[in-house]
């Protein structure tokens, strides 16, 4: 079964179960109704005089809780079903183009520093951000900005990203799952602020939190036995009413440093749910890597130099149970009864110091760890939804290598790619062709699958091997008015930025696009043979693209020629064709005029 059809499947079963589910709603939102005006009807007759009816109410009602408890389980099983076919939607909108639709582009991780964020698409729209991105959590995010973003790590750290992205990828019912839960957690949501509050919190608690903290207990019992004195007829009413009132009192005396201490539940309330499924579901999986594992540990509790500490789910669903119940605070009813009757504020905020305690500390872990998981599930997305893909290859060795077989950008869909292949070495390589051919594509394939291999995805091709290079680009170049560069300055200065780094003896790639396109043909060329004489070393591997000929018969340093390559064209009926397929030697056809003619500029 194609990856297209089992999500397809996998989005109707969630559709069909949905519509099941809505029918058993309506059912019970009936029955609720009904057994409700029954329950009541059934008081009223024994309000009237008949006795059975106060018991057959009481029964009533306790079946009205019982519909509202399963009724409130129901809908839950359909928000589940709702998320797992969002998720489904999600992987499938990878293979028909709806990605470029999503609104996370990853725009704000450009940087200047960066121009491979341009130059390669990394970031924005229509990006390897944009179709990677399964994050919902900015820190996720920003994980993935970051591995995409970077030089190459350590090559241990590459392959142990790459085998637990893969292992992310094995089991689509799992990922399906997994991105499901996700979708509980709020767009771009943000839960680390939490974690500075709850330590300004325990630095030092106001005078009525410490006061009502000892008598919280006490406090609320006295308007209750006061209450029997009163049945008894031995105390007045206006006893436990001046109890309850005092009650009160204290709390709200306490209600400033209680909602001082308390408000981050307001903040995040919402979120914890989905945070607890999404834990439960990491701890819960029985992860093969060493990667996985090691992030595993910090959902079951399992943290080194910590101890046996709390499992995150639990965790969480205590401090979701917090947040929930401090909700009631905010109605001013509530806020009254609840207080003067048991002293609320103080219990909550002692249960939310006591939460501080015991399981404040791992906050940080669990939230570091599933930012984690979020980049690796994202990493997975090319072996989750793509039918051709390849584990890259790392070489071991030091001197550049890049080799491809079948290798295609994984931004043009995959029905429409055409793939190429690579054998580079430590060289320069002019790369010619006529314009539409393909160069620019050429360029940013390799250099975005050296990327996503580096990161630790699954690269489309038939197969991809790479030694560790640091990545240098020169093809989306553009002037900027406000600091007076021109293009053709602009190039200078990336240009430049490749020299200076070739000098330190690291391992590099170079990709330059139309190398020299902002000045004039004779001082393009001057330039171009002396960048091009100064990339041309064993510790590097530089491709660069052109229309000028004259680059064809450059030299190296040692006199030895240059390798070239080049795009063509051919014509069908008067129409122009192209292959894109990447041919040795050097181009012999041109299509400017023909492009010109069709535009209707020249006749």
């Amino acid at each position: 079964m194609g990856k297209r059809q089992f999500f397809e499947e996998q989005k109707k079963i969630f559709e069909d179960a949905g519509k099941k589910l809505a029918k058993i709603d309506e059912k019970m939102m009936l029955w609720r109704t009904l057994v409700f005006v029954l329950a009541l009807l059934s008081l009223a007759a024994g309000y009237d005089g008949y006795g059975a009816g106060y018991g057959g109410g009481a029964l009533l009602l306790a079946g009205f809780v019982l519909l509202v408890r399963r009724h409130g389980r129901l809908r839950q099983e359909a928000e589940a079903l709702a998320q797992r076919r969002l998720a489904s939607e999600a992987l499938l909108g990878r293979m028909d183009g709806k990605w470029r639709e999503l609104p996370v582009k990853g725009e704000e991780f450009l940087s200047e520093e960066r121009p491979q964020g341009h130059d390669l698409n990394l970031f924005g729209r229509s990006s390897l951000f944009q179709y990677l991105c399964l994050a919902r959590t900015l820190g996720g995010r920003e994980r993935l900005a970051d591995v995409l973003s970077s030089c190459p790590e350590g090559r241990d750290t590459i392959l142990a990203r790459q085998e637990a992205a893969a292992e992310l990828a094995r089991e689509p019912k799992e990922a399906v799952a997994l991105v499901g839960l996700l979708q509980a957690v709020p767009e771009g949501h943000d839960l680390t602020p939490l974690s500075p509050k709850i330590k300004l919190a325990q630095e030092s608690q106001p005078l009525p939190c410490n006061l009502l903290k000892k008598l919280r207990y006490v406090l609320p019992l006295l308007p209750l036995l006061s209450l029997g004195g009163v049945l008894m007829g031995r105390l007045p009413w206006e006893v436990p009413l001046y109890l309850w009132g005092l009650n009160l009192a204290l709390s709200l005396w306490g209600a400033g440093a209680h909602g001082e201490i308390l408000s981050p539940l307001l903040e995040i309330q919402q979120a914890l749910r989905g945070y607890e499924g999404v834990f439960k579901a990491l701890a819960d999986r029985g992860f093969q890597s060493l990667y996985l594992k090691d992030l595993q540990r910090h959902f079951l509790g399992e943290t080194e130099g910590q101890g046996q500490g709390r499992k995150a789910s639990e965790g969480l669903a205590q401090l979701a149970g917090l947040a929930e119940r401090f909700l009631y605070r905010q109605n001013i009813l509530a806020f009254v009864l609840l207080n003067a009757a048991v002293l609320f504020d103080s219990h909550l905020a002692a249960g939310f110091q006591k939460w501080q305690r015991s399981a404040g500390a791992q906050l940080d872990g669990w939230l570091s760890a599933l930012q984690e998981c979020e980049m690796l599930l994202s990493l997975a997305m090319p072996a989750l939804t793509r039918e051709m893909t390849a584990k890259p290859e790392l070489l071991a060795e030091n001197a550049p290598c890049l080799r491809a077989e079948g290798a295609v950008s994984l931004l043009i869909d995959e029905e429409k790619a055409v793939g190429n292949g690579a054998d580079f070495g430590g060289e320069s390589v002019i790369i010619t062709g006529s314009n539409m051919s393909g160069k620019t594509t050429y360029l940013r394939t390799l250099g975005s699958l050296a990327v996503l291999a580096y990161a630790g995805a699954a690269v489309p091709a038939k197969s991809f091997a790479l030694s560790l290079m640091d990545i240098y680009t020169s093809i989306q170049v553009s002037d900027d008015l406000s600091k007076g560069i021109s293009t053709f300055y602009a190039e200078l200065l990336r240009v430049r930025k490749m020299v200076e780094a070739a000098e330190e003896g690291r391992p590099q790639l170079n990709l330059i696009d139309e190398i020299f396109k902002g000045t004039n043909s004779a001082d393009r060329i001057i330039g171009a043979k002396a960048a091009i004489s100064r990339l041309t070393a064993p510790h590097i591997l530089t491709l660069v693209t052109t229309h000028d000929f004259e680059l064809c018969d450059l030299q190296g340093p040692k006199g030895e020629h240059l390798r070239n390559f080049h795009f063509e064209e051919h014509y069908e009926q008067d129409k122009i064709e192209f292959d894109f397929k990447i041919k040795e030697g050097r181009c012999q056809t041109t299509n400017a005029k023909y492009l010109l003619k069709m535009a209707g500029i020249l006749e």
